[in-house]
């Protein structure tokens, strides 16, 4: 890697990290199983996943996904928060009822650390090319 412009922590854990450099993912883990099942599971995938340009423990190498994320959900918080407010505001329908249905879509909503391999699927973590999923 040659002409580096800038390096950016993606994620920092006291016993592992990921950082980003230009277009190549290096994740360092000190529990080298983690990296294995990683591998592995990105090996088995039903759909494109980044590519392993090298390991060399503790780092492993990715290549960065091409595409972009198919949605970012911080839009539609911001929008539920003003539609409970004025569903309330406005005294459309009864307070508990906003409330717990408020509570059922913030879990879905809920801040996620970016990180390559997680059990959960929401639309911040399928990239697309066009029509295309690309990983």
């Amino acid at each position: 890697m040659t002409d580096v412009d800038e390096v950016q922590v993606v994620v920092a854990h006291h016993d592992c990290a990921t950082l980003r450099v230009d277009e190549v993912f290096l994740k360092i883990d000190a529990d080298q199983t983690r990296t294995d099942v990683e591998v592995e599971a990105m090996r088995r995938a039903p759909i494109p996943t980044p590519e392993v340009l090298w390991r060399k423990p503790p780092v492993l190498a990715l290549a960065a996904l091409p595409g972009t994320a198919l949605g970012r959900l911080d839009q539609t918080a911001s929008q539920l928060d003003r539609e409970c407010t004025w569903l309330l505001t406005n005294d459309v329908l009864p307070s508990d009822l906003v409330t717990r249905n408020r509570r059922l879509a913030e879990t879905a909503l809920r801040p996620w650390t970016p990180r390559f391999t997680h059990g959960d699927l929401q639309v911040a973590h399928v990239f697309v090319d066009g029509d295309e999923i690309t990983g």
